[in-house]
């Protein structure tokens, strides 16, 4: 009996525990509910999208780090392909400087045994040649049948008289011409050739229209 007595009054108690409960609980209690569930819910969206965002980022950073690493391969192979033609470079270099240590190294192949002046450097030797050509030049009357030409040889750079040799070439009858030879007045920069035929009014019209003109040679030293 004591038993069933003590059931019943810890029922009553619940009971009244219940309803004090449900005294205290605002009015609003629902709404505050409902509410606190729906930002609940929207923070749980927010929370997605930002994890969304973030996952794309880090995919869109593997991207560029994947990018990145093809560029620095690039890059790599680029540079040793550099280095490659670096070296190449390099040893064309070294054997250009090789020939010319052995150009320098030869002795000059031309040998002037004496001069109108006191030998230069032997190793300064010098071949220079040209021509007045047969439509430039300036022939110039000094006879009834002969005629002259100032030779210039200043690019040359002589600095001792050289040895001059001439001879005349042209299309017609200079071979009958004579002094095709005989230098006058060799200096370094220049010399004069007087030339006669026997033909009488061999002038210098005459010479122009054969195309005569001096073609020379002349060996000295330049230093």
């Amino acid at each position: 009996m004591l038993r069933f007595l003590v059931i019943v009054s810890c029922g009553l108690c619940t009971l009244h525990a219940e309803e004090l409960l449900e005294r205290r609980r605002p009015d609003n209690y629902g709404d505050d509910l409902k509410d606190l569930l729906m930002a609940s819910i929207e923070n749980t969206i927010a929370l997605t999208e930002v994890v969304t965002q973030q996952t794309q980022k880090i995919s869109d950073l593997m991207l560029g780090l994947s990018a990145a690493k093809l560029d620095i391969q690039d890059l790599t192979a680029e540079l040793m392909k550099n280095q490659v033609e670096d070296t190449t470079m390099t040893e064309d270099i070294a054997q250009a400087k090789e020939d010319i240590a052995a150009l320098t190294d030869k002795k000059a192949n031309v040998v002037v045994l004496n001069g109108e002046e006191e030998n230069g450097n032997p190793e300064c030797a010098r071949v220079c040649t040209g021509t007045t050509g047969r439509e430039t030049t300036n022939w110039q009357d000094y006879s009834s049948n002969g005629i002259f030409r100032e030779v210039d040889i200043s690019g040359c750079g002589f600095i001792k008289i050289p040895t001059v040799t001439t001879s005349i070439e042209g299309h017609s009858s200079h071979w009958a011409v004579t002094g095709t030879s005989a230098v006058y007045s060799a200096t370094t920069s220049g010399f004069t050739i007087y030339v006669g035929h026997n033909r009488a009014g061999t002038n210098s019209e005459y010479a122009a229209s054969r195309g005569w003109n001096v073609e020379w040679i002349a060996v000295g030293f330049i230093c």
